[in-house]
């Protein structure tokens, strides 16, 4: 019995590593701008995927939340996302980033997850905190 339900799982995480091995990401980085944190990735072959979700933690990196989803173009594309939800926080943070990658039956696998670190100049946090006060 244990033999069995052994085997099994294991041909279950055989198929799973199968069906994902045909999607390559190329790089995914994630670099801090006045605006935000900008999130680029290139594909090479998407292996049918179907659409990516961008989910992002802070400062810790194992409490992950759905930011946006983007549909996927085909092979060898170019995708990016500026993640400007960061305004409303002040000071330096260190923020997670990893893509889901679903395909059409709702399977997916994770990219690697990638650190950034942000902070907000002195004037631009001002500035929203004086803003926050008229909404």
């Amino acid at each position: 019995m244990k033999k069995t339900i052994l085997l099994i799982f294991s041909l279950i995480v055989l198929i799973t590593a199968v069906a994902f091995a045909d999607l390559t990401i190329q790089y995914f980085t994630g670099k801090s701008t006045q605006d935000g944190i900008l999130l680029e990735w290139k594909t090479g072959d998407e292996g049918g995927t179907s659409y990516f979700q961008i989910e992002r933690s802070a400062n810790n990196p194992n409490n992950f939340i759905y930011l946006y989803t983007i549909n996927a173009t085909g092979n060898n594309s170019f995708y990016s996302y500026l993640d400007n939800s960061l305004m409303r926080m002040s000071g330096s943070s260190i923020y997670y980033y990893r893509l889901k990658c679903v395909k059409p039956g709702g399977s997916y696998v994770y990219s690697n997850t990638i650190t950034v670190v942000h902070s907000v100049s002195g004037i631009k946090d001002t500035w929203g905190s004086i803003k926050a006060i008229f909404r």
